[in-house]
C-alpha cells in the first residue's frame, strides 16, 4: 500500500510568517516598512498593537540579533532598523507590495490636520468607504488622491472628510452603519 504525501507550496514570505511569532512579525514589519524611522518603545507597542512588556522583550531579542539598533539620548531610547545584510534579507523575504489602501493611508496621513483614518462598512475587491477625520483638512487634496487611485488601479474609495465633532455626532446618529476599523491614528 503506497501513501500519498501532499506538500503545500509556500512562498518564502509565507514560510517566514509561519516560523515567526505574529507579535514579533508585527514589530519587525513596522521597522521594515519605515526603514529610516526611529521609534520609542510605547510608539512601537501602539503601532504594532503589541503589549508594552512583550514589545520590550521582542525589541531586546531583535537587538541581540543585530536587527534593531538602540540610540540613547539622555534618558530617552529610540529604536531603528540596523542596515546590514541580515535586515536586507529579511526585508526581501517579507516584502509586501503596498495595497491601494496602504498607499492612500500613507499619503493622506501626512496631510496637515489629519487625526484618524477609518474604514466603515464592508470592503470589496474594487471599493471601500473611508472617513478622514481631523481639523482643517484640505478635502480637495484627499479627493485628488482618490481620483489618482481610481485612475491607476480602478479601485473606488468613497471618502468623507469630517472634523472630530461631526464624526462623533454622525456616529451617534447611526449614520455609519456596519463595522468601523481604524486604519491609521495620529500619536498624541
Amino acid at each position: 500500500m503506497s501513501s500519498l504525501i501532499i506538500y503545500r507550496i509556500m512562498s518564502p514570505k509565507n514560510i517566514i510568517e509561519e516560523f515567526f511569532d505574529p507579535k514579533m512579525l508585527s514589530i519587525l514589519k513596522l521597522f521594515l516598512f519605515d526603514e529610516e524611522g526611529q521609534f520609542y518603545l510605547r510608539e512601537i507597542s501602539k503601532k504594532a498593537r503589541v503589549p508594552v512588556a512583550t514589545t520590550f522583550r521582542i525589541i531586546k531579542k531583535l537587538k541581540d540579533m543585530g536587527v534593531i539598533e538602540e540610540t540613547v539620548i539622555k534618558k530617552t531610547k529610540l529604536y531603528s532598523l540596523s542596515h546590514n545584510k541580515n535586515t536586507k534579507m529579511l526585508s526581501e523575504l517579507l516584502e509586501e507590495k503596498k495595497t491601494v489602501i496602504e498607499e492612500f493611508i500613507e499619503y493622506v496621513s501626512k496631510l496637515e490636520g489629519v487625526e484618524m483614518i477609518v474604514r466603515h462598512g464592508e470592503e470589496s475587491k474594487d471599493k471601500t468607504n473611508i472617513i478622514v477625520i481631523g481639523s482643517n483638512i484640505d478635502a480637495r487634496v484627499v479627493k485628488e488622491k482618490v481620483g489618482d487611485i481610481k485612475k491607476n488601479y480602478n479601485f473606488n474609495i468613497i471618502e468623507l472628510v469630517l472634523d472630530p465633532v461631526q464624526f462623533n455626532q454622525m456616529s451617534s446618529m447611526g449614520l455609519f452603519p456596519g463595522k468601523k476599523v481604524i486604519l491609521w491614528e495620529a500619536l498624541r
